[in-house]
């Protein structure tokens, strides 16, 4: 086998004993700087829920009461565990303090602020935790694709995947669409690795373990067990002429009952409302799932121009939030890939890059099309298929510049000498323009080839916290002698974590009467582009002159008024 094609050593500098560290302290400084840094700049929505769920969870665990360790049905585990460490770390004196009743994320916000505490704080510990945790798996991911593809291949494809703007906005929270993309692909590669590089064992653990994590992050996960069975199916049919049937059979389908075993044992052992209540525990996570499939979101969505009432978007959705959401990199490394899967002359692509490009691409198309089926749909539902496209562009640009050498043989002359170099520094350069410019707001971030985010503005909703945290800042501003009280719509955690006086969510049941005795009103984008809580009630304030306007990129995220 050529060095060239040889998975083990893309060029010459493959070989030199410094290459494999060096490549991964970049991957792993390329994975934590965007992430790991500034923790504490503003709050999505969902988070001050997670907070309180991790606060939850960390008391019934310090209590013995692990029925109680079932927190959501998502089921959210992995995410509560990040918040239990964040409150060890931080407030560990909580469970001795635990306020009875039914906490809301105000009410808790309240009650840790008057014991000297920050929830903002605290929920900066909670993501510190789940950005250890992302770039972990992704820094083993890194090293099992070394050994799949070799340290260059692998070194440019995890560039791709550490510097994607979407894919970093979401990793930096307390949530669970984040961790849950980084441990699929995780499971994903361990498989891969076992079944092509060695059948070690530990590979395959290794991915039993990934997946049961998670699992116990998210319901769309368990899409891994259909996924590994059809991948597994097909080795056995490409590869059952070698062997008698039962025998081949038994090779390939007895490492898939490990393999769930191994995941189902971590699922049970990290959740211990398992160890006293599995079928509740199970019968929720799964009744809940199918509702999340069968039925839209409670408030209305906004896709391109049009409003749907129930949060029903069409199936089209997808993969037009996927071209909004990728960088034009990745677009092009994309095309590369599949010109190159397609026709193999005058594009290059070894057997090992071609196998696993393939792998990746059907999990992404099959994932995509498996949350097609539900009616609520979100961009971030869709995250676990972007590291894994990610990779196929890197590959896709790496067939381009094997296919660009000249004389072909075991080492690169003319232009393919330094094409490996120049292909590095375009996705540092590409990708790194992308993420500073949307720093810390990444979620901002949209194609430019398709106007960007000012473009995506108009045609669908944006925003889901971003901004609130300076209307708060000029709040606290504000020449007033004394604190101040603000109705805010996102007013829990998005607004309330950063503002020093009152904060009084807006809710649906909202009226225009009920802002009398408060002195400011915070309306944000996606309230006043669905109409909510009322018409009038945007009406109203669209008459009137907002005190001041926070815009991002020149999009108006929140107004202020004086009612």
């Amino acid at each position: 086998m050529s060095q060239l094609s040889s998975p083990r050593g893309w060029t010459t500098l493959d070989r030199r004993g410094w290459m494999g560290p060096a490549l991964f302290l970049v991957v792993l400084l390329a994975l934590w700087l965007p992430r790991g840094l500034g923790l504490d700049r503003f709050v999505t929505v969902d988070e001050p829920r997670w907070l309180v769920r991790s606060a939850g969870f960390y008391a019934a665990l310090a209590k013995g009461d692990f029925k109680n360790t079932f927190q959501r049905e998502h089921p959210g585990v992995t995410i509560t565990w990040a918040g239990t460490a964040g409150f060890l770390w931080r407030f560990p004196g909580y469970i001795k303090i635990v306020p009875t009743g039914s906490i809301t994320p105000t009410r808790f916000h309240n009650f840790v602020r008057s014991y000297g505490q920050s929830s903002l704080n605290l929920l900066a510990a909670g993501r510190f935790f789940i950005v250890l945790a992302i770039v972990a798996a992704l820094g083993v991911s890194y090293l099992l694709a070394a050994r799949l593809l070799g340290r260059l291949p692998a070194g440019l494809a995890f560039l791709f995947v550490a510097l994607d703007p979407f894919s970093i906005g979401l990793s930096r929270l307390l949530h669970l669409d984040g961790l849950l993309s980084a441990l699929m692909l995780l499971a994903v590669l361990a498989f891969a690795a076992y079944l092509h590089d060695g059948r070690r064992r530990r590979d395959l653990l290794l991915s039993g373990i990934a997946a049961g994590l998670a699992w116990l992050t998210k319901s769309p996960a368990f899409f891994l067990a259909p996924f590994f069975g059809l991948w597994v199916l097909v080795e056995w049919v490409s590869g059952r002429a070698h062997r008698p049937a039962p025998t081949e059979m038994r090779r390939r389908f007895l490492p898939l009952l490990v393999w769930a075993g191994v995941g189902a044992a971590v699922f049970v052992l990290l959740w211990p409302a398992m160890w006293v209540d599995p079928i509740g525990s199970l019968e929720k996570v799964f009744s809940q799932a199918t509702l999340y499939a069968s039925e839209g979101h409670e408030l209305p969505s906004l896709f391109y121009g049009k409003i749907y009432p129930g949060g029903e978007l069409p199936w089209s959705a997808y993969p037009l939030m996927y071209l909004w959401r990728l960088t034009p990199l990745t677009l092009l490394g994309l095309i590369l890939a599949l010109l190159a899967l397609l026709f193999p002359r005058p594009f290059s692509m070894d057997s090992h890059q071609r196998r696993l490009s393939l792998v990746l691409l059907a999990f992404a198309i099959l994932f995509a099309a498996f949350m097609s089926l539900g009616a609520k749909k979100f961009d971030r539902y869709l995250l676990p298929i972007f590291a894994p496209l990610d990779i196929v562009a890197a590959l896709g640009f790496l067939a381009l510049i094997q296919a660009l050498r000249k004389p072909p043989g075991e080492h690169m002359a003319g232009w393919g000498r330094y094409g490996l170099a120049v292909l590095l520094g375009l996705a540092l350069l590409a990708q790194t323009l992308g993420v500073l410019k949307t720093y810390p707001y990444y979620l901002n971030y949209y194609n430019p080839l398709l106007g960007g985010h000012p473009a995506a503005a108009k045609v669908m909703l944006v925003g889901w916290g971003e901004g609130l945290d300076e209307a708060a800042r000029y709040l606290n501003n504000a020449p007033r002698n004394e604190k101040t009280r603000a109705v805010a719509w996102y007013g829990d955690g998005c607004l309330s974590y950063f503002y020093d006086g009152t904060t009084v969510p807006m809710g649906l049941d909202t009226t225009l009467a009920d802002l009398r005795k408060t002195d400011y009103v915070v309306l944000y984008r996606n309230q006043w582009e669905r109409q909510l809580p009322s018409p009038a009630f945007i009406d109203y304030f669209n008459a009137l002159t907002p005190e001041h306007v926070v815009a991002i990129d020149g999009v108006e995220y929140a107004r202020i008024y004086r009612p």
